[in-house]
Order: structure tokens, then C-alpha cells, then sequence
């Protein structure tokens, strides 16, 4: 009596569901998309294979759902997790070569330790950063501000541009740039307008220049006057 109690029950609910209408196609297709196990592939093939017979899903979907089925269970027995549903497939960034990271690395310490910038303020800075804020520096000695892209200003100092956008960033949040846009229309620009205006950084900006020119007249060579000296006169005049 209890088996066929059951039978019963098995029975009306398959009858619920063939009168109830409901997208079974994609939701079968999330779930398949977020299995995990070889077991929770089989239970949703086995279901997608009795909602197709009674009507439920369409011979088109099962056509779409058998190679993601056979897909699924190809990943969890190769050991890769397959892509969850709703997420974007993550690609892996190709790695630095040895070479080319050892002298942005370099570069960033040579940039770092140029002492461009005040001790007071360098202190506040990581070395990537410190890179970032002595390029921005250089062109501000150079033409009075930075007009250099981000991707510019990165390379220029040996580091990403995240971490170029971090560093001004952080400048302008403790008041020593300021960063203007240059906003052609509503989705072109032209690079930002970089200025130093922290006073402190400019005296010491000022006066680098000033040593700078003083060494420089420093080590030019003195030039050698040539005096013409008079020609002995001949003896038989």
C-alpha cells in the first residue's frame, strides 16, 4: 500500500508540472553551469531528459543542453572547476619577462632615490609611488606641468597604472598636485593637466634647479685665449 501510495504521488506531481508552464531551459542550464560534482550533472541530464519527454523543454534546448552537459562533466573530470554562472571568465595576464622587470625595477629605485622630492613628504610614499611623483616633477621642472598620459607617466616611471593612479591619487589627497581634466566632449579627453602646489615642494624644486645650474657652470671647461704674440722682425730689414 505505501508503493503505490507513492506511485500516486510520483504520478500527480508529474501531472502538476505538465500543466504548469515555466522556463525549465534556462533554469536547467544555470544549475548544469554551477555543478560541481559528476553527481549533480547526472541529476540535472536526468531531469532535462524527463522534462523533454513531457514537453516541458523543447527539442531545440535539449539540442543546446546535451554538448553543455557532456562539456560539464568533461571539466570536473579533468579537475578544472568550470566558470560559475553569472561570472566572467577571468584571463590570466601573460607573465613579465626577467629582463624587462629588473630594469623597470631599477628604474623605479634610480627615480626614487634622485631625492626630488622633500624627505618630509617622501616618507609618506612607497618607492612605486615615489617613481610616479619624480617623473611628475621632472616634467614640472622641464615645461612648468605634466600633460603625459597615465600609461605615459607608468612607463616613464616603471610601474603599472594602477599604481601611477594610486600614487596621484594620494598626492592630491594630501594637497601636493592638482590634477586638471582636459575634456574634449562627452567620451574624448585629452591627457590630465598635472601641477605642483605644495609650496615646500617647490622651494625645494627651485633650489635642486639652482644647484643644478651652479654645478653645471661649475664644470664647464675655462676657454683658452690664444694671444697673438708679436713676430720676431726679420734681420735684413
Amino acid at each position: 500500500m505505501r508503493s503505490d501510495f507513492s506511485l500516486i504521488i510520483i504520478v500527480y506531481g508529474e501531472v502538476m508540472l505538465a500543466t504548469i508552464r515555466t522556463a525549465y531551459g534556462p533554469n536547467l542550464l544555470a544549475r548544469l553551469l554551477a555543478a560541481r560534482t559528476h553527481q549533480q550533472v547526472d541529476e540535472c541530464a536526468k531531469a532535462a531528459w524527463v522534462l523533454n519527454g513531457y514537453g516541458l523543454v523543447a527539442d531545440e534546448e535539449m539540442e543546446y543542453l546535451a554538448p553543455v552537459i557532456e562539456h560539464q562533466r568533461k571539466a570536473i573530470s579533468a579537475g578544472t572547476p568550470p566558470p560559475r554562472a553569472g561570472r566572467r571568465t577571468r584571463h590570466a595576464r601573460p607573465a613579465i619577462p626577467v629582463q624587462k622587470r629588473a630594469k623597470s625595477w631599477l628604474r623605479r629605485r634610480t627615480l626614487a632615490k634622485d631625492c626630488i622630492i622633500p624627505t618630509c613628504l617622501a616618507q609618506a610614499f612607497t618607492m612605486s609611488k615615489l617613481a610616479v611623483l619624480a617623473v611628475i616633477a621632472r616634467a614640472v621642472l622641464d615645461r612648468g606641468q605634466s600633460n603625459m598620459s597615465l600609461p605615459e607617466l607608468a612607463a616613464r616611471a616603471g610601474v603599472g597604472c594602477t599604481t601611477a593612479r594610486y600614487a596621484i591619487r594620494d598626492a592630491v589627497r594630501m594637497g601636493l598636485i592638482t590634477v586638471s581634466e582636459n575634456r574634449i566632449n562627452g567620451f574624448w579627453n585629452r591627457p590630465n593637466t598635472i601641477r605642483i602646489v605644495c609650496g615646500r615642494w617647490l622651494r625645494w624644486l627651485e633650489a635642486r634647479a639652482a644647484y643644478g645650474a651652479k654645478q653645471k657652470s661649475a664644470n664647464r671647461p675655462t676657454p683658452r685665449f690664444l694671444w697673438h704674440l708679436p713676430q720676431k722682425s726679420d734681420p735684413h730689414d
